[in-house]
């Protein structure tokens, strides 16, 4: 199904290449342990000679040559059980004793295969593992004395590691390839999970998301960023939509206004005062146009993040107190009641006239859909987790399964649709909220809306 694309993904590199640094370091074990093994067996081999070699000299030194003669025949044992073997010859190089034939007389240490040829009374040595480890010393008397022990078991040990280790290497590269075509067919199957969703979003399966494990490894977090990412394309073309389809809706029935004022101006009985007043209305008509595209501007710029690069220390009790002075008299005229309750020196990381122009619009908001001897208080504290403002009144507050709609686009209560405005005004705070990670929930204030602002803490600037 995948064909050469396994061996071409990097996890099946990066298994092959364990495997092989794995081989590498098998091959690294494997000199070090045969040379400890063969360097400690063959000088076992060796003191045992030399103590051998040692103990005969001094018997005959002691005893003679005969008794020499003597023990070495006891030692020797009869032939296909014997690993130790000896050589002794006079002067003249005459064989005395020993299970040896064929030696050179020369002094120091010697390795010379065993053969049938080298063996007295004949052996079974076929192979090249069966080998003469031995000493050799000439005697005071000009006579020839070698002792040795067959290697066969140094031997053997060297090629036991050699095999175990090429075998444990070979095996373990070969599991670690198995390992890494395994792992390829999985991260195959996955990347091509992503690339067909990705495929099926840009057809327009809008919905489509990339399947998640739950293992939260490296391609699970990568599936979930990716669809944090579609989720946000989806949520940017969809207010999209229902932005065109709002200005579509809400801004024909002015223009239709504006046309139909423009029409009846034509009119022959309309005299010098009744254009003024067309005049008068178109501007106004027009106005509130501009107004809302210029509000519509301002939250596209504000939701660019390009104000952030002005963001600077902001003193919020400040904020607070302008707002409340220049809204105190409005509150008046109404017959509300603007109250204040806010703590002193608070402040908090942001653009001082988009924090100022949340602040009204929460404000003018309140002032705009609440009934006269309404009570409406701005406050501001600081908490643990940074300052926290509310704007509450005690007006008819808005219905729970309307609370998040009221800050989109153009969106207006029944209640409200009356009254002018163009439905902008709360969109522009989720907007300038968004920009300074401030967390805007709307509550009950029982009766009446409660607007609840978390800033962060006035040291963490927004990200």
């Amino acid at each position: 199904m995948y064909g050469n694309r396994l061996f071409k993904t990097a996890s099946f590199r990066l298994s092959t290449l364990y495997g092989g640094v794995f081989a590498f370091g098998f091959g690294i074990l494997l000199l070090i342990t045969y040379w400890t093994a063969t360097t400690a067996l063959r000088d076992q081999i060796r003191v045992e000679v030399l103590n051998d070699l040692h103990a005969l000299t001094a018997e005959a030194a002691a005893d003679g040559m005969d008794a020499m003669v003597q023990d070495i025949n006891e030692r020797i044992v009869p032939v296909g059980g014997s690993t130790t073997y000896y050589y002794l010859s006079d002067s003249q190089g005459k064989k005395l004793a020993g299970n040896l034939d064929g030696i050179a007389t020369r002094d120091g240490w010697q390795e010379t295969i065993l053969s049938d040829a080298s063996v007295a009374k004949t052996g079974n040595f076929a192979d090249e593992d069966h080998q003469l480890w031995g000493q050799g010393i000439h005697l005071s008397d000009g006579s020839f004395l070698l002792a040795g022990q067959d290697a066969y078991r140094v031997l053997s040990a060297q090629e036991a590691i050699i095999n175990s280790f090429a075998w444990s290497a070979g095996i373990s590269f070969l599991l670690a390839a198995l390992a890494g075509i395994a792992v390829s067919r999985d991260f195959l199957r996955r990347i091509d999970a992503i690339n067909s969703t990705s495929l099926a979003i840009i057809d327009g399966n809008l919905k489509q998301r990339i399947p998640v494990r739950g293992t939260s490894d490296e391609i699970d977090r990568l599936s979930m960023n990716l669809n944090q990412l579609f989720d946000s394309n989806h949520a940017l073309l969809e207010s999209l939509k229902q932005v065109s389809t709002s200005i579509a809706h809400d801004l024909r029935t002015p223009l239709s206004r504006l046309r139909q004022g423009l029409e009846e101006a034509r009119l022959p009985e309309y005299d010098a005062r009744k254009y003024q007043d067309v005049i008068d209305a178109a501007i106004t008509e027009s106005d509130q146009l501009l107004a809302t595209f210029t509000a519509l501007l301002r939250i596209a710029q504000i939701e660019s993040g390009t104000r952030r690069a002005g963001f600077r220390q902001i003193n919020l009790t400040a904020i607070f107190d302008q707002v409340a002075d220049a809204y105190k008299a409005v509150a008046e005229d109404q017959e509300k009641d603007l109250r204040l309750s806010v703590a002193r020196n608070i402040s908090s990381f942001g653009d001082h006239d988009l924090l100022m122009q949340m602040l009204v619009n929460l404000l003018e908001n309140a002032l705009h859909h609440t009934p006269p001897k309404t009570t409406i208080t701005l406050s501001l504290e600081n908490n643990d987790k940074g300052p926290r403002a509310m704007v509450c009144d005690s007006g008819p507050g808005i219905p729970t399964d309307e609370r998040q709609r009221v800050f989109e686009r153009f969106y207006r209560l029944d209640a409200s649709r009356s009254t002018p405005g163009s439905g902008l005004g709360l969109a522009l705070v989720s907007a300038i909220a968004s920009l300074h990670g401030i967390a805007v929930k709307l509550e009950d204030n029982l009766p009446g809306l409660k607007v609840v602002l978390d800033f962060q803490k006035s040291n963490t600037p927004p990200h």
